[in-house]
Formats: structure tokens, C-alpha cells, sequence
């Protein structure tokens, strides 16, 4: 995909969306969320207008679309994607561009620059080779062969990434990771790539201080032996530091078998040689080592961040509509310490968490009490058998009235504070909370749009009078003393006098923003007021883009398989996500897995 985006942006400079990432691992994906389908009508309350899909959107807006995963995809979703492919195979006529067939809509012929792309992960064999591609329509794409970087190039990708870590640094990293990749891949568990270099170069690189310097190694070691980490890095509690990055890199998921916990045993072993640590250092380091913790507060007594270990996560400013559950007793023992030293640091690099222990260990109440003390709203996901992506994402769904009408009106009492005074207003608030409160939308729907009107006069009249101010001051001899109609006057008379005197630096409603309003308002208009009792559709965003949208934390119990493709790619954050939905910066999502007594698997 890196690939794919470069290319991308260097064709098409002037568009930062070109690529559109379509997961079919998801078995769930309908053809028809592809080419399209009929929607209730938002205009028209009672009908339906036709929906293009995502990749018909794409062909006519001349996007890239990338077919993530094509090899797990359903043969319902691969039937639909072979006539398009075939459209762009060499037989066709020169000029000619990408086509498809929809249903009842007749043939949407695509952009010049459409494309389709595809892509499929796999393990290479001893050889380096790969197993043919057998998915339904594979023989109509050309197949291109990415073959892993050599150790040059990953030097040269590692320097570039991570300039600190350029020289010394980045050679006895490499070599740290070739000796854990030769130990080979376990049965159940994930396999040690360049993912997870750099993923490791990221945490050392984060681990080291804004001061550091690289030491100055004897560079003979491009031809003779790399060097080791003690010679570049002297300080022991700095090397075991990164040694518990290590562990959280290589060797710190669960093991569940006799096999996989003799595996990461010796990939702690070699990760602590090559860190130049003793076993009773490491033994010591990984069991005994308890990290500090500490709540940073202000002279108010309020939470300003949490300090564990090595890490430092700065909480949230109290917010007004966040409701902060009831405060529980949480046990600070060492065990609970050490947890949540690792998840504060997998949320400060924006990594999700998989927390796998049984029933009444504390994984929800660890990540509760942390949630509580940074003032992060916590969602939980119940999730089941028969939960689908919709259910998390949202769908289209019958709309209350009361829902939209809630909504519109919480916009109104904030744009209507910050434009008029609430206290000489109060009747007409009065009058506009209680035709909301008893359902009369139409008369709601009259007062908003009068509202609207004033504030747009208000705020247009304040803005003539801004500017006549600023002209007055070019006037020679300070004419504004002489003229009084160069003076600024008040534009708000009903504003009480101690508030006009600090409303310069006061922020106050836009024009752009009453005019989003309006535009909310008439289409609530359309759908409850002239739909006269209609049902009425819209999307209704599930939680988890709730979550993406306020930058909340997500604790979905696990118990299930089917939607775990759907929700990885989802926590990893794909490309159609960053561009398409905004996110937070500390955004982490955390899975809880229920695990009882190991029994095999028909």
C-alpha cells in the first residue's frame, strides 16, 4: 500500500484521497454496498432515490480502487469484480476505459484514470517463492511479485524513517531482528516481519531523550562485526527499557501451548544478549521490576496526567457533557502497575490492545480506572455471534422525530448563547424548549428559522460596524473623537456591560455556522414537518464511529471470529479511514478476550 500511495501522490498531486481501500476479508460486504442501492429519499419522505456504491463513486470520480485481501473474498463479491477487470485486459480498444454493468441502471463507464488494484499477504516458502493466486477470476490480473527488502535496503529505510537511530543504531537493530527471525515462525501465534522492526524502531526512538546523541562507535563494523548495544548505548536502565520493548514487540503476547511459550523463551533469551543483559537481569527486569506511578495534578486538585513508568499520557480537560461514571476502588498492586504501564504505552504510539486472561481478572477494570483518571469517555461493545459491521459502523434505520429534533435544538442553545444575551432572550427559549419538548416541530421549525434570521442580521451588522471602526483609526488627527459616527458603537445593547467589555476576546458564533444550522433545520424540515407522519430514513452512525469521531476508548468483549477481520483493519487504521472519517489522536481501542478452559477446535 505504501507503494500504491506514493505512486498516487505523485500522479495526482492535487488530490489527497486518490486511493480507495475496499477489505474483502470482511465475509459480511454485500455487492450491492459496491454498485449501489436504493435509499430512503431525504428530499421526498415516503419514497426512494438510488445510493451509488463506493466503487461505482469511485469509477466516475476516477479514483484508485485497491481490492484489499482479494483471496478471502466471497465468490458473490468476486463474480461481481471479474467483468470489470476483464473490461481492462489488453484486448481492449485503444482509448477504451473500464466499464461496468449495474443492474437495472444500464453500464457506468469509468474515469480516465480509474484503476483497480489488488492484493493478497502471504508467507513465502523456503525458497522464497509463493503459492499461485486460485481465487475466482485471478487469471484476468497481472500478478506482481513484491519480494521482502535486502538488508541494505532496510538500513536505508530505517535510516530514513528514524534519523536518530541512523549508523550504529540502526545496524544492531537489524541484526537484533534477523536473530529472532531466524528462530522461525510458531504454529499459533504472529510472525516476526518488517512490521515489527519498525514498529520496535519506533518505540526506541520515542524511548530515547530530545538530547540524546549517537555515541561514537569505531565504523569498522561495516566490514567486521556490528556493534552491540552496549557500546552504543552505556547506560544499563536504558537498555532495559528497550528490552521491555522488545517484549512488547516479539515476545509479549500470550502462549497458550507448550510449544509457543518454548519459542518465546528463546526469543527473550536472544533479545537479551544482544541488549547485553545477564539472565538475572532479565528475570528480574521481566517479573520483578515494578515501574512508578504517579498522578500529575494541578493546584486545583484536577488530574492533568498519569505517569507510568516510561510513559506519559496527558489527560482530558473536564468536559461539561461527559458524564464521568462512579468512582470504584482499584487495587494499585504491582501486577496491576505493570499492565498499566504496557497498555499507557501502547495507547501513547496509538497501538491496539488484545487483553486475554479469564473471567473476574480485571481486564475491563484496569482499562476502566484508567479511562476515569485521563476523563476518557469509555464505550463497551457488546459483541455476539451475530453481530455484523453495520452494527458497528451504522445503517440506514428509521428515524424518531424526537432524535434529530434533540439534536438540532442542542445546536441551537449554543450558537443562541453565544450570539444573543440568554437572560433578556429567556421567553423566546422558553417558547422554543417547550415546542420541542411537546413535539410541535412545526412551530420549532419557525422559531429556529426566525432565530437564524436575527442572528445572521446581528452578526452582519457587528461585522459594518468592525469594519467602520477599523477605518476610523486611519483618519488623521483622531477624527473619531470629532466624529461620532467614526465611533464603534455596541452592537448587542442587550449584552450586560460587563460582558461587552471582554466579547473582543470572547469567541463568538460565525455566520458559517447559523448557516449549517439552517441548512440542518430545513432538512428536518423536509423529512418531520411536510412528511406528514412518514416514515423517515437516515443513517444512524453505529458506536464505534462515535467513538472514532469524540476519540473515546472501546472495549468490545471478544468471544467471536467472524467480525475479527472487519475490526482489525478497522484498530490498525486503514488508509479509506484516515482519509474518510476524523479520529483522534489517542485513539486505542482495546479487545477483551474472554478465555476459559482450552478444549481443541472441531
Amino acid at each position: 500500500m505504501l507503494l500504491l500511495s506514493h505512486l498516487a501522490g505523485l500522479l495526482h498531486p492535487s488530490r489527497s484521497n486518490q486511493i480507495v481501500i475496499i477489505h474483502l476479508a470482511d465475509t459480511s460486504l454485500d455487492p450491492r454496498a459496491l454498485l449501489g442501492s436504493y435509499v430512503s429519499s431525504t428530499a421526498h419522505p415516503g419514497t426512494f432515490d438510488w445510493k451509488e456504491g463506493v466503487l461505482v463513486r469511485s469509477m466516475r470520480e476516477g479514483k484508485w480502487i485497491v481490492f484489499k485481501d482479494i483471496d478471502k473474498g466471497s465468490n458473490e463479491v468476486l463474480g461481481m469484480i471479474k467483468p470489470l477487470v476483464e473490461s481492462l485486459n489488453l484486448g481492449k480498444w485503444i482509448g477504451g476505459r473500464a466499464k461496468i454493468d449495474v443492474p437495472g441502471r444500464g453500464t457506468v463507464v469509468a474515469h480516465d484514470h480509474f484503476m483497480v488494484f489488488a492484493s493478497r499477504s502471504l508467507v513465502s516458502s523456503k525458497n522464497d517463492m509463493f503459492r499461485p493466486p486460485t481465487f475466482f477470476g485471478s487469471h484476468k490480473f497481472t500478478e506482481v511479485v513484491i519480494q521482502s527488502p535486502s538488508p541494505e535496503e532496510l538500513r536505508r529505510i530505517v535510516n530514513t524513517k528514524f534519523p536518530r537511530l541512523a549508523g550504529a543504531t540502526c545496524v544492531a537493530v537489524i541484526e537484533l531482528w534477523n536473530s529472532v527471525v531466524k528462530l522461525g515462525s510458531q504454529t499459533s501465534g504472529r510472525d516476526v516481519g518488517i512490521r515489527e522492526l519498525l514498529k520496535f524502531c519506533q518505540r526506541i526512538d520515542r524511548l530515547l531523550p530530545s538530547s540524546y546523541q549517537p555515541m561514537d562507535v569505531d565504523g569498522t563494523w561495516e566490514e567486521g562485526p556490528a556493534p552491540t548495544f552496549a557500546e552504543i548505548f552505556p547506560n544499563p536502565t536504558l537498555r532495559e527499557d528497550m528490552y521491555l520493548e522488545a517484549r512488547d514487540t516479539f515476545f509479549g503476547s500470550g502462549t497458550l501451548t507448550t510449544s509457543t511459550r518454548a519459542h518465546s523463551k528463546a526469543v527473550a533469551e536472544i533479545v537479551g544478549e544482544h541488549l547485553g543483559l545477564s539472565s538475572d537481569v532479565r528475570r528480574w527486569v521481566l517479573e520483578q521490576k515494578a515501574p512508578e506511578f504517579e498522578v500529575e495534578k494541578d493546584v486545583n486538585g484536577q488530574t492533568v496526567a498519569v505517569r507510568v513508568g516510561r510513559t506519559r499520557l496527558s489527560a482530558q480537560p473536564r468536559n461539561a457533557n461527559f458524564d464521568e461514571p462512579p468512582k470504584r476502588p482499584f487495587a494499585m498492586h504491582n501486577p496491576a502497575i505493570s499492565l498499566l504501564s504496557r497498555i499507557t504505552n501502547a495507547v501513547s504510539h496509538a497501538e491496539p490492545v488484545l487483553l486475554t486472561g479469564e473471567t473476574g481478572t480485571g481486564k475491563t477494570s484496569v482499562i476502566s480506572h484508567l479511562a476515569s483518571l485521563l476523563h476518557r469517555p469509555l464505550i463497551s461493545l457488546n459483541l455476539s455471534h451475530q453481530t455484523e459491521s453495520s452494527d458497528l459502523i451504522g445503517g440506514l434505520k428509521p428515524i424518531d422525530a424526537r432524535i434529530p429534533g434533540s439534536l438540532l435544538h442542542e445546536q441551537f442553545v449554543a450558537l443562541f448563547a453565544a450570539t444573543f444575551s440568554r437572560k433578556k432572550n429567556e421567553k423566546f427559549e422558553v417558547e422554543v424548549r417547550k415546542a420541542v419538548n411537546e413535539c410541535k416541530w412545526k412551530r420549532a421549525v419557525g422559531l429556529w428559522k426566525e432565530s437564524v434570521r436575527l442572528a445572521t442580521e446581528r452578526i452582519q451588522a457587528r461585522t459594518i460596524e468592525e469594519n467602520r471602526y477599523i477605518n476610523s483609526s486611519y483618519l488623521p488627527f483622531h477624527a473619531a473623537d470629532f466624529y461620532p459616527s467614526a465611533r464603534p458603537r455596541a452592537i448587542d445593547d442587550e449584552t450586560p456591560r460587563k460582558r461587552r467589555k471582554t466579547e473582543r476576546s470572547e469567541p463568538k458564533s460565525s455566520e458559517l455556522a447559523w448557516t449549517k444550522f439552517l441548512h440542518g433545520v430545513e432538512e428536518f424540515e423536509v423529512q418531520h414537518v411536510h412528511g406528514k407522519g412518514r416514515f423517515a430514513f437516515g443513517f444512524v452512525e453505529g458506536p464505534l464511529i462515535k467513538a472514532l469521531r469524540c476519540g473515546a476508548w472501546c472495549v468490545p468483549p471478544f468471544p467471536i471470529h467472524r467480525i475479527l477481520s472487519f475490526l482489525i483493519y478497522v484498530f490498525i487504521g486503514s488508509s479509506l479511514m484516515k482519509s474518510t472519517w476524523p479520529h483522534r489522536k489517542h485513539w486505542s481501542a482495546y479487545l477483551v478476550s474472554y478465555r476459559g478452559p482450552l478444549r481443541p477446535s472441531p
